[in-house]
């Protein structure tokens, strides 16, 4: 359980970002645990060609189930559209040093499992074993995530855009809560439950913190405020029902003939609440599209609307989760 003390300062510099090194390093995670990759079947089927040709050992090794993660193969986003090739190269800066402590600490702390040789080998050359590091999260974006990409991205900002909505509208207050049932707010402390019993208390000191959504961590909340960097929450984004498209069943592509593809899409989506420009964003349609085929299946009585605050929510109606959960005989 972690207790950020904000001053004043803190206060002003509380802000968003998106990080494609994490999302990398948590696709390889989610490989070995099963909370995180339940979310994500689709995804694994689709690469799992590519697995096959991926040495993930260095990565696995630093990344047990339980236990201590190196920060250094995710640094917290300097920028709020910060990309993978300036997340890399702070990587490949990361002093020896470092890369030596974190890594002797990775050994000490594996929740009670045996230390890799893996992580045994890279402990003993830092420098060697941040290249190796940065090598191998490469290759893992270009062969795991940058495919997809576009789609995760496009989620990942539909989420910073509702947050900020949140912030600007209603403040600190309102913010800090939705993020995660393991977030409160309790002014001038922000408390997530995450990392376990024990109790940290961290003072921020003009610091700031960093509020970052994560597709490949869902429904993980988790924190980094263990390095020198600045204090991150990353927590799970919003809408991750509908980042991957269902698997093919009977009842879907009946679906796809009943409605047609788009609107069958859209009616899947919506068992998570979505707005139009949401929709547009998963989707890659635009919003004045997407609002045709919302009106259509709002006619037929497949989806409701709800406005919360200036946001007008769609979602699936009981007749639309009966017509999706239909078994055919």
């Amino acid at each position: 359980m972690y207790d950020f003390a904000f001053g004043a300062d803190d206060m002003a510099r509380v802000r968003f970002a998106v990080s494609p090194l994490w999302e990398v390093a948590q696709a390889v995670r989610c490989l070995i645990d099963a909370r995180q990759l339940a979310y994500h079947l689709p995804w694994f089927d689709a690469v799992r060609p590519a697995l096959a040709k991926l040495d993930l050992a260095p990565l696995l090794a630093v990344q047990p189930v339980r236990g201590y993660t190196p920060d250094l193969i995710s640094p917290p986003p300097r920028h709020a559209r910060t990309t993978i090739e300036a997340q890399l190269a702070q990587l490949r800066a990361t002093p020896p040093s470092r890369v030596k402590e974190e890594l002797e600490r990775a050994m000490a702390e594996r929740g009670g499992q045996p230390v890799p040789a893996e992580l045994a080998d890279l402990a003993r050359d830092p420098v060697a074993a941040r290249e190796r590091l940065a090598d191998v999260l490469e290759e893992c974006w270009h062969q795991l995530v940058e495919p997809h990409w576009p789609r995760i991205k496009a989620l990942l900002e539909a989420d910073v855009v509702h947050h900020a909505k949140i912030l600007a509208d209603a403040g600190l207050d309102r913010l800090f809560p939705a993020l995660s049932a393991a977030v409160s707010w309790s002014n001038p402390v922000l408390r997530v439950a995450s990392g376990g019993p024990t109790k940290y208390r961290v003072t921020l000191s003009g610091s700031g913190i960093v509020l970052q959504p994560s597709a490949f961590s869902w429904p993980l909340t988790l924190v980094v405020a263990d390095s020198d960097d600045v204090a991150t929450i990353v927590y799970p984004a919003r809408g991750i029902a509908a980042l991957w498209q269902p698997v093919e069943t009977e009842t879907s592509a009946a679906l796809r003939v009943l409605l047609g593809r788009t609107r069958a899409m859209l009616l899947t989506s919506l068992r998570e609440p979505a707005s139009t420009t949401t929709l547009a964003h998963r989707h890659g349609y635009s919003p004045a599209t997407v609002s045709g085929h919302l009106s259509a299946l709002r006619g037929a009585r497949l989806v409701t609307r709800a406005r919360r605050g200036r946001d007008v929510l769609y979602s699936t109606s009981a007749l639309g989760e009966a017509l999706l959960s239909a078994r055919l005989d």
